[in-house]
């Protein structure tokens, strides 16, 4: 599946930049010379050591120290004062010179922050350029895009479109290719085994070389094949449990049936000989002649021929 994608040259108008640099050259510099008269150095130390004199004088007297405080200070702010006073003057042409060159820095390190933008938005151009060349591509595989490896090449700016589009269309071939072997692989294992094995559980492997690809079918259609043997020596075990617990079943079965007979047997041949008794029974009579009984003593007389289940013979003279 080949790509033709068209690239779009914009002329842009480069500026040449200056050859901006600042040299340090220390003999271009005019330190300024104080005149001695200004500024005693020898003087103003012996000054300042009769000062502090002061840490050994033992002061009494509050107002004492108090002026004393006082003068010290004004010597300390006209000192000051004279120092800032000649600082100013020296720094003048320094300040100046460094506070432009302030503003010239400021305003090159601006330009530099917009070409640091405008480089990421171009970086993020060609990404988007170069998802869309992957996405085209893998238009009828996208699921297959996790397989793609990046060139980190791809992103430089003297790195051609045409030349990411043929990188990509080179692996996503390969990756087809393998689709296509690992299918035939899977058909062969699929005929030596009942389940089945499914692309999808084994479409990793399209990042595998070839030979890793066939071991790993060969190995997951022996598992199957293993397990389906397991199976099957289970299915029997389970049938022949099964049919030993039948043939137990039915022999108690036959065992109860024929202790039932046993019992019915038994049970029959004593209705048997009690019927048997009951018949000679029934050739003995009892003869109970009466004449002039009452209706209550011949209800009774009846009460215990029924008790008894006895048969008579009622004669009428």
């Amino acid at each position: 599946m080949k790509n033709k994608n068209v690239e779009i040259e914009t002329e842009t108008s480069l500026v040449t930049l200056p050859k901006m640099e600042f040299v340090f050259d220390s003999a271009k510099i005019t330190p300024a010379k104080i005149d001695k008269g200004m500024i005693d150095f020898e003087k103003a130390e012996r000054d300042v050591k009769e000062i502090e004199k002061l840490y050994n004088v033992v002061f009494t007297d509050l107002e004492d120290v108090k002026r004393y405080r006082e003068e010290v200070a004004s010597k300390k702010s006209n000192a000051e004062k004279f120092k800032k006073d000649l600082m100013d003057y020296l720094t003048a042409d320094s300040k100046e010179v460094n506070q432009k060159l302030i503003n010239l820095i400021k305003r090159v390190e601006a330009v530099r922050k917009f070409l640091h933008e405008k480089e990421k938005e171009l970086d993020n151009v060609k990404r988007e350029k170069i998802k869309s060349i992957k996405e085209l591509i893998f238009k009828d595989r996208p699921d297959y895009l996790i397989y793609l490896i990046d060139n980190e090449k791809w992103e430089k700016k003297t790195f051609k479109e045409t030349n990411i589009e043929a990188e990509i269309q080179q692996q996503y071939d390969e990756l087809i290719k393998k689709e296509n072997f690992i299918k035939q692989e899977i058909e062969k294992a699929n005929k030596e085994i009942q389940f089945k094995i499914l692309f999808e559980n084994v479409k990793f492997l399209i990042k595998e070389e070839y030979t890793t690809i066939s071991e790993a079918i060969t190995n997951k259609m022996n598992e199957i094949k293993q397990t389906e043997e397991n199976l099957r020596k289970q299915a029997e075990e389970k049938a022949e449990k099964e049919k030993q617990q039948e043939i137990e079943a039915l022999k108690q079965q036959q065992e109860q049936e024929k202790q039932e007979a046993v019992a019915k047997a038994v049970k029959e041949k004593e209705i048997q000989e009690n019927s048997n008794d009951n018949s000679e029974k029934t050739d003995t009579y009892i003869c109970i002649k009466v004449n002039g009984l009452t209706k209550e003593a011949t209800n009774d007389l009846l009460e215990v021929i029924k008790k008894h289940n006895l048969k008579y013979i009622k004669e009428m003279k």
